[in-house]
C-alpha cells in the first residue's frame, strides 16, 4: 500500500507522459509546422520527454555539418529531455549525390558527434563503450515507472542503393541492444516495454488470411528486417506483458497489432507509427503501469497545420 493511500487528502501524482514526434520537419515548407509542434509540447502539461524517430530531413537534403548542426538546435527547442532514434536519412542516404555525395560513416559519426556529445536529463544506460558495437551511443535504455524504455538504432532501407552489409551491421547492433533491454525488464519484472526506431519492419498488416488472399508479397516482415523481427517475437514470446513498438518511416500514423507468430496473433504487442513529413502532428503517450494495457496513445491533432 502507498503512503498516499495512508494520508487522508494526499493527491496522486500524474502518470509518466511523453511525446513522439518524427520524419519531420523535412524541409523548409514543413518547418512552421513543426515549430507549432515543438511549441504545443511545450505547452502541454506533465510532459516528460520527447522520442523523435527520425529521418529529421529529406533523403534529398544536404547533408552538411551546418544543416545537422540546424536540426539540432531546433530540436533544443523543446523544454523536456529529448531522445533521438536516427533515420536513414539523417545519415545513410547522405551517401546520394543529390544529398552531397557523402560518406555515409562520416556522416553518421558527425551525427553522433552534435547529437550525442551530451546526453538529455534522464537516467540513460547506453550501447557505447567495449566491444563490436561500442561506438553505438545512440542505443540507449531507461526506466521510469516501472517500465522499460529503449531507443534502438535501425534504419529504414529498400536495399536498391547498396550498404547493405552497413545496414546488416546496424541490424546486429540492435538485436544485441534488444536482448539486454529485455533482460532489463525481465530482470526487473518490468510492467511494459517501450521500444522506439525508424525502420517500419511491417508496411502492410491486416488480418493473416485477408491480407495472404489480397496481396500474398505482403504478408510477413519486410525484406532486410527478418532477423531483427525473429530477435523481437523470441522476446515476446518469453515477456508476456504489454509491448509497445513505436516507429516512424512511412509516414502514416496508426495503431495496430502487425507480430504474428506463425498464424497466431502476438496480442500483447502492439505497434504505433507516428505522423511525419506533410502530416505534423504528435502522439502522446500515457504510461499506467497499474493497468493491463500500460500504455495509452493519444494522436494530438495540431488544427493549423491541417492544409
Amino acid at each position: 500500500m502507498s503512503l498516499c493511500s495512508l494520508v487522508f487528502g494526499c493527491s496522486q501524482l500524474p502518470p509518466t507522459q511523453f511525446a513522439l514526434v518524427g520524419d519531420g520537419p523535412y524541409g523548409a515548407e514543413n518547418l512552421p509546422k513543426y515549430e507549432r509542434v515543438i511549441e504545443r509540447i511545450n505547452k502541454t502539461r506533465d510532459i516528460d520527454w520527447v522520442v523523435h524517430l527520425g529521418d529529421m530531413k529529406s533523403g534529398i537534403a544536404n547533408c552538411r555539418d551546418e544543416d545537422l548542426q540546424g536540426l539540432y538546435e531546433l530540436n533544443q527547442r523543446f523544454i523536456v529531455p529529448f531522445v533521438l532514434t536516427p533515420g536513414d536519412n539523417d545519415w545513410f542516404d547522405c551517401q546520394r549525390e543529390i544529398a552531397g555525395a557523402w560518406d555515409r560513416l562520416d556522416r553518421l559519426d558527425k551525427l553522433r558527434q552534435i547529437f550525442y556529445t551530451e546526453n538529455p536529463a534522464l537516467p540513460l544506460v547506453t550501447q557505447a563503450g567495449s566491444g563490436p558495437f561500442g561506438d553505438f551511443v545512440e542505443n540507449v535504455y531507461w526506466q521510469d515507472s516501472g517500465v522499460v524504455f529503449a531507443a534502438v538504432h535501425l534504419v529504414g532501407l529498400s536495399g536498391q542503393e547498396g550498404g547493405i552489409d552497413l545496414h546488416n551491421h546496424i541490424q546486429d547492433a540492435a538485436i544485441e541492444w534488444l536482448d539486454q533491454v529485455f533482460d532489463v525488464a525481465m530482470v526487473n519484472d518490468a510492467a511494459g516495454v517501450f521500444l522506439a526506431t525508424q525502420a517500419d519492419m511491417y508496411p502492410f498488416s491486416g488480418e493473416r488470411s485477408w491480407l495472404a488472399a489480397e496481396c500474398p508479397a505482403c504478408v510477413g516482415v519486410r525484406k532486410h528486417y527478418e532477423n531483427f523481427h525473429q530477435a523481437l517475437l523470441e522476446h515476446a514470446r518469453e515477456y508476456k506483458k504489454p509491448i509497445l513498438l513505436a516507429v516512424g518511416d512511412t509516414h502514416v500514423f496508426r495503431v495496430d497489432k502487425p507480430l504474428y507468430d506463425g498464424d497466431d496473433l502476438v496480442e500483447h504487442f502492439t505497434r504505433v507509427e507516428g505522423f511525419g513529413a506533410d502530416t505534423m502532428h504528435w502522439v502522446r503517450i500515457v504510461v499506467r503501469p497499474e493497468t493491463r494495457q500500460v500504455f495509452e496513445i493519444h494522436q494530438e491533432i495540431i488544427p493549423e497545420n491541417i492544409d
